[in-house]
């Protein structure tokens, strides 16, 4: 069996039973895993560079699991097959998982989970998802090697009214208020009284750190 990373792991508990796509699989750990434990009827690891394709082929290869896992080498989901239902996108920036889900919306039409651990904006990520038919259903927070990362599922379904501290905090994060969601903003806190206390900076900049942390502090208190 393999063993994942609290990140992955955390992707994983979120993957409901169904078809899966793993976009950016990278070496493959997560949709093996999702197959062995029956999580995923059957998967697709898809992955754009050479490179890591060949990587994530043998260790399918080695995993025995060809017949329920098909490996493609193609860009986002340009290819994504019309039986997926979930697709992970783990490990890419917000700008990359916006641009791969914008350029082909059609894909999208059988897909019923969407579930991402976007490494930057976190934010606009939400606000995409949720504008394109989907309400957030879950969020989990996790910490690997001093980073934090914030693991997000979406479920299609009525748009849902969702305020700007819910794209930039996350609705449920900001609800649950876990030990690593405080831990992970007063560190922020501490990182923007650092550099005011020890940066000249300019009136504008001022500002926005100011505003900055004014909506930190309502949120973790």
């Amino acid at each position: 069996m393999i063993e994942l990373s609290p990140r992955l792991q955390a992707i994983f508990e979120m993957v409901p039973k169904s078809v899966v796509a793993d976009v950016g699989s990278d070496h493959g750990k997560l949709i093996i895993s999702l197959v062995e434990n029956g999580v995923a009827l059957k998967g697709y690891a898809i992955e754009n560079k050479k490179g890591p394709y060949t990587t994530m082929l043998n260790a399918i290869r080695k995993s025995g699991l060809f017949e329920k896992i098909t490996p493609l080498l193609s860009d986002g989901i340009s290819e994504l097959p019309p039986d997926v239902s979930t697709v992970v996108l783990a490990g890419l920036g917000g700008a990359t998982i916006i641009d791969i889900l914008n350029e082909h919306p059609e894909k999208l039409h059988h897909v019923t989970t969407i579930i991402v651990d976007a490494h930057s904006m976190i934010k606009e990520v939400r606000e995409f998802i949720c504008e394109n038919g989907y309400v957030i259903s879950d969020e989990k927070i996790v910490k690997e090697d001093d980073i934090y990362y914030e693991i997000v599922k979406f479920t299609r379904s009525e748009q849902a009214i969702y305020s700007e501290e819910d794209f930039e905090y996350g609705p449920i994060l900001r609800q649950e208020k876990g030990i690593l969601f405080k831990e992970k903003y007063e560190r922020r806190v501490k990182q923007i009284e650092e550099i005011m206390d020890s940066h000249s900076l300019p009136e504008a900049r001022i500002a926005a750190l100011k505003s900055e942390l004014e909506k930190i502090r309502s949120v973790i208190e």
